[in-house]
């Protein structure tokens, strides 16, 4: 089993623009992001420094069937609502 901990789960139904909450994403509409992939997130996360490992084959709890893949991210101590937002903003910066 692996040790999770201080490592953050984060999928890309967090941050897709259309999904509702209650579809997963996390993230206020004017920030969310429309079509995004793993390989973005990717991006933007190793453009903020993180140490991150990506699992290609997790799928989402709740929409099993679409958009397999997750990263982990090592939170530094930092609260998670606050590194959704710091890569929210730098995809949005890489996809400008």
């Amino acid at each position: 089993m692996r040790k999770r901990i201080p490592y953050l789960i984060f999928w890309p139904q967090y941050f897709d623009k259309n999904r509702t909450i209650n579809q997963g994403r996390r993230l206020p509409k004017n920030l969310a992001i429309e079509k995004v992939t793993l390989d973005d997130i990717e991006k933007a996360v190793k453009t903020l420094g993180y140490e991150y490992k990506i699992e290609n084959t997790s799928k989402y709890p709740k929409t099993w069937w679409d958009n397999p893949g997750r990263i982990l991210i090592d939170s530094k101590g930092k609260k998670k609502r606050k590194i959704l937002f710091e890569i929210a903003k730098q995809i949005r910066k890489i996809k400008s």
